[in-house]
């Protein structure tokens, strides 16, 4: 296998891990952020794999405990209890997030039972970690309990983080007293309550939990501001987002009616069709001729006959996202501009025969029409189209052979077209007469 083959595959693998990784844990799945409902669901569906992950991890802690305390048994028998626990929980929060967005109750109690679930957990861990043998990990229990907290904070309900914070202020308050210090242990020492108290208050275990307590008020804190700048952020965002809709709905309604009016016709006739697909070709043939690149002569022959292979249409797909929607609108803009632009070239050449005709065309009327796409790519398909005009039937003037038309262009219509342009349409004719009369 070359490097080039590793190198590929190796993007192919970051490309599904990434789409993997925003299936389970992205929020920009199919969400539209202006419905609480979706989006309360999105969150309850991610929550849900953080919890999976969340298990699995307690059962590793769980297992290390166990092999470096043997002859503890508590241990296995709660990580052996643990799985049917967390199968519970887990189940019972794909039931709820299950009946879908348009299940609000669901969702809200789903929400409610994740966040109870993580700081039970976390508890849980905590306890038995603190009271095991293994020292190293007795710390990562109260950790823990910031974890849950950080987990909660992903819904960015202001008033769940509320309750969270005081009902978690007092347990971890409690904790910290009968967990983490014993306090009823260290106050078996003393003969007075009082005694205890005063050496407590100026001992190291008290201003270890100050310092704790103080850390938590804090790291709260911060998540509540946190919490409150992602909502209003989230506020605003939908404000946008539905302006954005509104002014999208508008300008599409308003783009529509415009391309309806300027781009309205009666239907093609096939003659009418053979004449636009000859100056495609000749348009083409053309360019070549001018050296101009192969991509080139093919934008331009396809410009030539966009308007008769090409439609406008806003109707949008409403499984598609914003973006999606955005790019499409987008797209069907420029596509419009494009139509809009070959019929403005269209009118252009029949306005210059006519007044040629009628004898209308004065110096100011010439100097009109030179300023209407007056680039080369333009004069290609303007003189084609003049040609092909010139040589077919209308209802002002009848077919001119291949002689007369180019004597007309010549003597009529030099001045619109740049030097080398009409240049070489002139001296290359026959080949245009051959294209004419072959399709």
């Amino acid at each position: 296998m070359t490097f080039l083959d590793k190198l590929k595959n190796k993007i192919k693998i970051k490309i599904k891990n990434n789409t993997f990784f925003n299936k389970q844990f992205g929020f920009e799945v199919g969400i539209d952020i202006t419905n609480d409902n979706q989006v309360l669901y999105r969150k309850n569906t991610v929550i849900k794999n953080i919890i999976f992950l969340s298990n699995i991890f307690y059962t590793l802690i769980f297992f290390l405990i166990a092999i470096g305390d043997t002859k503890d048994w508590s241990t296995w028998v709660l990580t052996i209890l643990l799985f049917p626990v967390t199968f519970i929980v887990n189940n019972t929060l794909k039931k709820l997030i299950k009946k879908g967005p348009e299940d609000n109750m669901s969702q809200l109690i789903a929400m409610y039972v994740a966040c109870f679930y993580m700081f039970l957990s976390a508890i849980i861990v905590y306890i038995k970690l603190k009271y095991g043998s293994v020292k190293f990990l007795q710390e990562v229990g109260y950790i823990l309990l910031y974890y849950s907290l950080a987990i909660c904070a992903f819904y960015q309900d202001k008033k769940l983080l509320k309750n969270i914070f005081l009902w978690l202020f007092i347990i971890v308050t409690i904790l910290h007293f009968i967990i983490s210090y014993n306090v009823f242990e260290m106050a078996k020492d003393y003969e007075s309550g009082f005694v205890f108290i005063r050496d407590f208050l100026v001992s190291e275990p008290f201003r270890d939990i100050i310092l704790r307590t103080v850390l938590l008020a804090m790291f709260m804190l911060v998540l509540y501001i946190y919490v409150s700048m992602a909502s209003y952020m989230q506020e605003e965002r939908k404000k946008e987002l539905m302006k954005r809709r509104e002014v999208q709905e508008d300008f599409t309604n308003v783009v529509t009616k415009i391309f309806d009016v300027t781009l309205s016709q009666s239907n093609i006739s096939e003659d009418e069709k053979r004449d636009i697909h000859t100056i495609s070709i000749m348009s083409k043939k053309l360019a070549s001729l001018l050296s101009l690149d192969v991509k080139k002569c093919e934008a331009i022959a396809n410009f030539a006959e966009i308007h008769i292979n090409n439609k406008i249409s806003f109707n949008q797909n409403s499984n598609l996202t914003e973006d999606e929607k955005f790019e499409s609108l987008r797209r069907q803009t420029e596509l419009g501009s494009e139509l809009i632009s070959r019929i403005q070239l269209s009118r252009k050449c029949e306005d210059i025969v006519r007044a040629a005709l009628e004898g209308s065309d004065s110096d100011e009327f010439k100097s009109n029409e030179r300023k209407i796409q007056s680039n080369k790519e333009s004069d290609i398909i303007l003189i084609c189209e003049l040609y092909v005009t010139l040589r077919s039937v209308k209802s002002y003037k009848r077919p001119y052979n291949h002689q007369k038309a180019i004597a007309f262009i010549s003597n009529q219509c030099i001045v619109y077209f740049d030097s080398e342009v009409y240049e070489r349409f002139i001296k290359f004719s026959s080949d245009f007469e051959a294209i004419y009369d072959e399709v």
